[in-house]
């Protein structure tokens, strides 16, 4: 029998491209040894990884554009080997299309599948099939008893955390994780200033200043993001160590809810406070984000449309403007690496928590999944919102918005075709993980679809109502390459 290849993926080799992400955790999937190192040792910087697999597995990386070097010795010193996260992603009544949606994307691009669950599945016991449970923003601030209106899926929750299981949570889903009210989980024992009150922040796009050397890996010292009404603490409590602060305000937002955050208040109330929390102790383990590093640039080129793009226009051209809005990367956002280094610190330090296997997707089957339709369905709902958006006079402002939208009715049917022909290839014959992919697309775009179809976002900005239609173009990019790794990286004879 062939020995199995042994490689060394390099960020630096490949451009700090998040395909990295999509090929390491599309190789953990399918339980193939991979090593995070985490210092400097020869050839290897903190962030690579060495891989394990077939010995076809350097030209099925290249395949997906990266190029992979043959590790021959003794692994490198801080070389940590990882357990493959198996992620739930809460996306009930709590955190609704599009909160979920923004995770969905995020986590897609960085290869991570993930198995979508509301109040009544947590009730029921579906936490026993994760060690990673993901809490997007939402309403997760007010406890998922109440949000869900499920009994008992707050105790589920931290039954899933006192026995190893591990948390991410953004802005709603870090009030969450965090201590001073009823149905939060304490897993990190800090008091948000605000606990109830929370819209007296605002929202833009912020700067954080990461400290944690592992959670900060191939990341510059600061980090911009979206900011949504997330938690700001004083200080921290036993077992949490504040991973990063606020740093800057870098532009105030009226996008999807026009409460800018103003840069006074940001100077007197969150400059210098922690932005990002990391948790160990008794009550679980967890990493908490205040701001949404999951929206990224997608959110942030919207937030840049409504305000900074409105304000300069003027002074510096059309031209320089739409240069400003093309060049912002959802699919590659910088703070995409901060989930990724999450989600791979606490599978280190992953307590080998055991799984269930996952149950079959409702209706029993793959082909109940139907995600041709879905896509049908999903891609109609973006197209309408497109056919219908009432555009601004073709001048200024409105000559940068029509340029928008000409861009994305170029992009929308190809991004489609080629994400339907990807779930073709999938549903032929797929493996355990290939059903998991197509069971939550389907939750994803019927989701999606419900939100977006019947013109429910009529009442909506010019610059929101675009936004959603992007979002819908970078979810569909994200789940074809993940359907790519997924065929090209599964174990030959997996497919039955």
């Amino acid at each position: 029998m062939a020995r199995p290849a042994r490689l060394h993926l390099s960020w630096r080799r490949n451009g700090d491209s998040l395909d990295i992400a999509l090929a390491v955790n599309s190789l953990l999937a399918h339980t193939h040894p991979v090593w995070w190192c985490l210092r400097l040792s020869g050839a290897v910087e903190p962030g690579d990884y060495l891989v394990e697999g077939p010995p076809d597995l350097a030209p099925r990386l290249a395949a997906l554009g990266l190029s992979a070097a043959p590790w021959p010795g003794r692994l490198p010193r801080g070389a940590q080997l990882l357990e493959a996260p198996r992620v739930s992603l809460l996306a009930g009544r709590a955190s609704a299309y599009p909160y979920f949606a923004y995770y969905a994307l995020c986590l897609a691009r960085l290869g991570l599948s993930y198995d979508p669950v509301g109040g009544p599945e947590i009730a029921r016991g579906a936490m026993g099939t994760a060690n990673l449970f993901v809490l997007p923003g939402g309403f997760a601030t007010w406890g998922l008893d109440t949000a869900e209106a499920t009994p008992g899926a707050d105790a589920a929750v931290r039954a899933f955390l006192e026995t190893g299981g591990a948390c991410i949570g953004s802005c709603g889903g870090a009030y969450y994780l965090s201590a001073g009210r009823p149905g939060w989980t304490g897993t990190a024992w800090s008091r948000p200033r605000y606990t109830h009150e929370y819209l007296q922040s605002g929202t833009g796009i912020v700067s954080v200043r990461v400290s944690d050397p592992v959670l900060g890996l191939g990341c510059p010292a600061t980090v911009e993001m979206p900011y949504f009404h997330g938690p700001i603490y004083d200080d921290v409590g036993r077992g949490t160590e504040i991973a990063a602060v606020f740093h800057s305000l870098c532009l105030p937002g009226r996008l999807a809810i026009d409460n800018p955050l103003e840069a006074r208040w940001f100077g007197r109330e969150m400059a210098g406070r922690p932005a990002i929390l990391r948790a160990h102790g008794p009550r679980g383990r967890a990493v908490l984000f205040s701001p949404h590093p999951e929206m990224g640039d997608l959110v942030r080129k919207y937030i840049a449309l409504d305000g900074y793009v409105r304000r300069y226009v003027s002074i510096r051209g059309r031209r320089t403007m739409e240069e400003t809005l093309r060049a912002y990367r959802p699919l590659d956002s910088p703070a995409f690496r901060l989930v990724l280094n999450a989600a791979h610190a606490l599978m280190v330090e992953e307590a080998g928590r055991r799984l269930r296997d996952a149950p079959e997707p409702v209706g029993g089957g793959t082909h109940a999944v139907r995600p041709l339709s879905s896509l049908r369905l999903f891609r109609e709902a973006a197209r309408e919102i497109l056919a219908s958006i009432r555009l601004p006079r073709p001048a200024g402002h409105g000559a940068v918005v029509r340029t928008v939208l000409e861009d994305l009715t170029v992009r929308l049917p190809p991004a489609a075709n080629t994400l339907e022909k990807a779930l073709r290839r999938l549903g032929v014959a797929p493996d355990d993980e290939g059903r998991r992919i197509l069971a939550a697309w389907n939750h994803l775009a019927r989701q999606a679809t419900d939100v977006l179809g019947q013109g429910r976002l009529s009442g909506r900005s010019v610059a929101e109502q675009l936004m959603h239609v992007e979002l819908a173009i970078c979810l569909w990019d994200a789940w074809r390459r993940l359907i790519e790794a997924e065929l090209l990286l599964a174990p030959a004879g997996s497919r039955q």
